[in-house]
């Protein structure tokens, strides 16, 4: 079986997030069964043409349909528009000369409403989350509309697909199906978690990794990753963190990630006094994100909306105690007093409260209870695959 895998992504590390979380975690079992239309970052890339590229040791069939220079700054214009433009005008070639394949493989909103009709029916689209994107979206002027994208234009395409995958849980799934008018049920759509690559993320010594990372082992740490968005619930992390500091001190918060609102956290940082509290690290690689997880005393997230958060897998398949808000996924992943927290009230002063509680848990014991998650591993990946597209009722 063979996978046209389409999407405005360069399949390595551009653009941050969930959804090229999922393609590192899909290209090296799949293999070169996947044949890839995305970008491209490096100008050596040629654009419009079919070439043989290597990915991280794999040779795969790839097309570039845009050569992209990778900015952390916010677009003029959304790239949603700007990627709806580009495929009108580039995807049809690339359909027209691509490599035999049996189905196609999407994430992307903005690739399914160019697809052809009859090219529907064999593919495949994977949901990160069913969130509407606009409903979150980094302008403010793009989340008015949020009902009017659903309606006319996300929604009649995803009803017309063979297979509607998503990493998001029971309630977020009948809530698409309420917003589809009809369009979708909630059976329609298949739960499909995110996978974590299981060779990179597991259980590290903590006191290793604090000194490769050369953190004080007697510090409190704390450590989010994502992308630097107000939806993320920068604020309320930090207000949090902020707060316990007050209390019991001897603490450091990490951010892992890059984004838009990073001179805004530096800002309030300096403006509440947290600049040897709460510490901006960047965008780093993998291995990278693992150590900094298995040498955190206790992971926190403050989204607003996910859909099955890759970094909250990958913190669980570190065994490092979470305390999250509630997301689709959150309560599926974390059980309270097991292995974290959810915390049903964005008040700082909760979140704060339950960072102490986490802080109480035994280590070893979370590790244990995390351990029926490695089915989650990458390594399954293909097969499951396989076996949903070829064992279609």
């Amino acid at each position: 079986m063979r996978l046209l895998v389409i999407d405005t992504v360069n399949y390595i590390d551009y653009p941050t997030g969930g959804v090229m979380a999922f393609y590192r975690t899909m290209l090296p079992p799949c293999g070169n069964s996947l044949i890839l239309v995305g970008i491209t970052t490096d100008v050596t890339t040629p654009v419009g043409k079919w070439i043989k590229r290597d990915l991280n040791g794999i040779e795969f069939d790839f097309y570039s349909i845009k050569h992209v220079i990778p900015r952390s700054q916010k677009p003029l214009v959304p790239r949603r528009i700007t990627d709806v433009l580009l495929l009108k005008r580039s995807l049809t070639r690339a359909l027209k000369t691509a490599p035999p394949y049996d189905y196609i493989f999407t994430q992307s909103h903005e690739v399914l409403h160019n697809l052809p009709k009859k090219l529907l029916g064999k593919t495949c689209f994977v949901s990160p989350g069913l969130t509407n994107p606009l409903s979150i979206s980094r302008y403010s002027w793009a989340r008015v509309f949020a009902r009017i994208y659903d309606r006319f234009y996300l929604m009649p395409k995803v009803a017309k697909v063979r297979w509607h995958l998503a990493a998001a849980d029971q309630r977020s799934k009948e809530d698409f199906a309420r917003r589809s008018g009809g369009y979708i049920k909630p059976n329609d759509i298949i739960t499909f978690p995110t996978r974590y690559n299981d060779n990179i993320f597991k259980v590290l010594p903590k006191n290793e990794c604090r000194d490769y990372l050369k953190i004080d082992k007697e510090k409190r740490i704390f450590v989010t990753v994502g992308r630097l968005n107000w939806f993320k619930g920068w604020k309320l992390m930090i207000d949090a963190v902020s707060i316990f500091n007050k209390k019991e001190g001897n603490c450091k918060l990490f951010f892992i990630g890059d984004g838009e609102d990073d001179v805004k956290i530096k800002e309030y940082i300096r403006g509440n006094d947290l600049v040897d509290v709460v510490f901006l690290v960047g965008k780093i690689d993998p291995s990278g994100i693992a150590k900094y997880l298995n040498a955190a005393d206790v992971f926190l997230m403050g989204s607003f909306a996910e859909g099955w958060s890759t970094t909250l897998v990958e913190a669980c398949a570190c065994g490092v105690p979470c305390v999250v808000t509630e997301f689709s996924s959150a309560k599926e992943m974390i059980q309270d007093g097991k292995n974290g927290y959810v915390v049903c009230n964005r008040e700082p002063v909760f979140f704060a409260e339950y960072l102490v509680k986490a802080l109480g848990l035994n280590r070893l014991k979370v590790q244990e209870y995390n351990k029926k998650y490695k089915s989650l591993a990458q390594s399954r990946i293909m097969e499951e695959i396989d076996n949903i597209l070829n064992n279609d009722n």
